[in-house]
């Protein structure tokens, strides 16, 4: 073999040692089928989820102390069990295979993940503002999985199951306003269209006051009542300062009082055929110091760490439910306000 074809080989086994090594390099880089798409995600370091769908809708997450909020809308607080649930199925997404390589904007619109046809597109930040993810979720493949494709990377990937992200801010608040157990329930005080107080009188729900004159009398329909408190949702919010709930008028009122001495102020109003309430908690007859004696039992003991529990929660409802109006549907509005007739 002469030099010119010794050169030759040379040349041909060295640009092949070069594209053998690319392409063992290219196979580590990429995502095993099962793998996670999105690795290594701290959530202790998430300090803000951005959801853009393509019906132009987006919802912002950001994270507020120990919490997260609607950041555009109003800053609601979200529903921390719901955050952690987004921010598992994030994590969970996995690969089954990747599907296309060095895709530029017209490759990306036959999987829909242009900017104008994407179904998703997922954000998360640190708390000094850097975008740590940013991904796009496109078309379903014969709805099994959809196609993903990284900001600012080449690939296609096919997940392994369908990704579906909610979409409405709804979906990522707790809607329940008021939660009662009936066994817990000492006394009610409404106010609707004249003073009636309902007391718990051996392990029934009776009518002792109406208008301030004793009435003592059972009643099946104050039982009900009761029940229904067991879980009151809303429709929708405001901001006390919000100008569209600040000249409401809430006339009616309904004080639940618990054995714990926690009790549940709903304060009722009524704007033509939009209804709405206001919570506060309180403590009623509460020792602002408790004294334990060595002489006492289990029940007595237990009486104190009842109240004591009632006032965190009083605490942590007023913080997170007290700055807010709640607008609620007519039906709620219906089994809230009942008159003094209706029981008698």
């Amino acid at each position: 073999m002469n030099l010119k074809n010794l050169s030759l080989v040379t040349l041909i086994l060295f640009i092949t040692s070069l594209f053998v090594y690319h392409q063992e390099n290219k196979r580590g880089t990429d995502l095993l089928s099962g793998s996670d798409y999105i690795k290594g995600l701290d959530v202790n370091k998430i300090q803000k989820i951005s959801l853009k769908f393509d019906n132009d809708k987006k919802i912002t997450l950001t994270r507020d102390s120990n919490k997260f909020v609607l950041e555009n809308h109003k800053s609601y607080p979200a529903s921390t069990e719901k955050v952690n649930d987004l921010i598992y199925k994030i994590a969970s997404i996995q690969v089954k295979e990747k599907v296309d390589s060095n895709v530029g904007d017209k490759e990306l619109e036959k999987y829909d993940l242009s900017k104008e046809k994407r179904k998703y597109l997922v954000e998360l930040y640190d708390n000094q503002g850097a975008k740590t993810v940013s991904f796009s979720v496109g078309k379903s493949h014969k709805g099994k999985g959809n196609y993903l494709h990284k900001d600012g990377k080449n690939d296609v990937y096919l997940s392994s199951s369908n990704v579906w992200i909610n979409s409405s801010y709804k979906d990522f608040i707790n809607t329940v306003l008021l939660e009662v157990n009936e066994d817990e329930v000492e006394k009610l005080s409404l106010n609707i269209e004249k003073p009636l107080e309902i007391v718990k009188k051996d392990n029934d729900f009776i009518v002792a006051k109406e208008d301030g004159k004793e009435v003592d009398k059972k009643s099946e329909k104050a039982s009900e009542y009761v029940k229904n408190l067991k879980s009151v949702s809303f429709d929708d919010f405001h901001p006390l300062n919000d100008p569209k709930v600040l000249s409401l008028n809430f006339d009616k009122n309904i004080r639940i009082k618990l054995k714990n001495k926690l009790v549940y102020d709903v304060k009722i109003a009524k704007d033509k055929d939009d209804h709405f309430v206001k919570l506060q908690a309180l403590m009623e007859d509460a020792p602002k110091e408790f004294v334990v004696n060595q002489n006492d039992g289990k029940k007595e003991l237990q009486k104190i760490e009842d109240v004591i529990k009632a006032q965190t929660e009083a605490q942590k409802l007023n913080l997170e439910k007290g700055a807010w109006v709640y607008k609620i549907k007519k039906s709620v509005f219906d089994k809230l306000v009942k008159k003094p007739s209706y029981f008698l």
